[in-house]
C-alpha cells in the first residue's frame, strides 16, 4: 500500500510541475519587449590568476614529461632520418659501384670483342695470303705441266712427222718396187706394134686382188693409137697374175695397188 502511494504521489507532483511551466509560458510569451539601455563602460585589465601552489607542482612535472618526449621523439626521427640517408648513400654508392662494374664489364667485352675481331681479320688475312700463294703456285703448276705437255706434244708430233716421213719413204720405195715388178712383167709379154712410137703413153686404171690377179682393166687416158692402147692391155692381161703382189703389206696393199693407174711408155722398155 505504502509503494502505491507513493507512486500515486509522485505522478501527482508532476502534473502540478506541468501545470506551472504551461502558465509561465503563456505569461512570458505575451510580455513586451522592452529596448536595452546604453551603458557607458570600459576595459579593464585583470591581473592573471596566480595558480595554487598544488596546481603547479602537478603542471610541471606533466610539460617536463612531454618536452622531454618530443625531444626523444624529435631524437628518434633525427637518427631515422640519418639512418635512412645512411641507407640511401649506401644503396646509392653500391649502384654507382654496380654501374661502374657493368661500364668495366662492359669496356672488357668490347676490349675483347675488338681483339678477337682483330685477330680473325689477321687469320682472314693470312688465309687470303696462303691461298694467293697456294693459287699461284698451282698456276706456276699447271703452266709448267701445260709446257711440258705441249713440249711432249711438239715432240711427239715430230717423232710421228718424221715417222711418217720415214714410213712414206719407206711406202714410196715399196710402191715404186712393186710398180717396177708390174712393168717389167708387162713389159715381157708386150708385143710392141709397128705403128708404136718414142713419147707414147697409156694410163690404164687397174683393180687386183691381193693374190695378183688383175679384177678390172680401164683405159684412163689414151696413146692415140689404138692399136698401142690394145697391146698395153693384152700385155697386162698375159702378165697376171703379179704373184708378188701378195707378199705386200695388207696396209700397202689397200693403200696403193686395189685400185691404182698405171702408167706405160715405149721408152720404158728401151734397153
Amino acid at each position: 500500500m505504502l509503494g502505491w502511494a507513493a507512486v500515486a504521489l509522485s505522478v501527482l507532483l508532476h502534473l502540478v510541475l506541468l501545470v506551472i511551466l504551461l502558465v509561465s509560458w503563456r505569461v512570458d510569451s505575451r510580455a513586451k519587449f522592452i529596448p536595452p539601455i546604453p551603458i557607458n563602460a570600459a576595459l579593464v585589465e585583470l591581473p592573471a590568476p596566480k595558480p595554487k601552489p598544488h596546481e603547479d607542482n602537478h603542471r610541471q612535472p606533466l610539460h617536463a614529461k612531454k618536452v622531454a618526449q618530443e625531444l626523444r621523439r624529435e631524437r628518434e626521427l633525427a637518427l631515422k632520418r640519418a639512418e635512412e640517408k645512411k641507407r640511401d648513400a649506401q644503396q646509392e654508392e653500391l649502384r654507382k659501384q654496380e654501374r661502374r662494374k657493368r661500364l668495366e664489364a662492359q669496356k672488357k667485352a668490347e676490349r675483347k670483342k675488338e681483339t678477337e675481331r682483330k685477330k680473325e681479320a689477321e687469320r682472314k688475312k693470312e688465309e687470303q695470303r696462303l691461298k694467293a700463294e697456294r693459287e699461284l703456285a698451282e698456276l706456276r703448276v699447271e703452266q709448267e705441266r701445260k709446257e711440258q705437255e705441249r713440249k711432249e706434244k711438239a715432240l711427239i708430233a715430230l717423232e710421228n712427222e718424221r715417222q711418217a716421213a720415214q714410213q712414206l719413204e719407206k711406202d714410196q720405195l715399196e710402191q715404186s718396187k712393186y710398180i717396177a715388178l708390174i712393168k717389167n712383167l708387162t713389159s715381157q709379154y708386150w708385143n710392141r706394134p709397128p705403128s708404136a712410137r718414142n713419147n707414147m703413153e697409156a694410163d690404164i686404171r687397174i683393180s687386183l686382188s691381193p693374190f695378183g690377179d688383175v679384177l678390172d682393166l680401164t683405159l684412163v687416158k689414151s696413146s692415140g693409137n689404138e692399136e698401142f692402147d690394145r697391146s698395153v692391155i693384152q700385155a697386162i692381161r698375159r702378165a697376171s697374175p703379179f704373184t708378188e703382189i701378195n707378199k705386200l703389206d695388207r696396209r700397202l696393199f689397200d693403200q696403193y695397188f686395189r685400185r691404182f693407174t698405171f702408167r706405160f711408155r715405149p721408152e720404158d722398155l728401151l734397153r
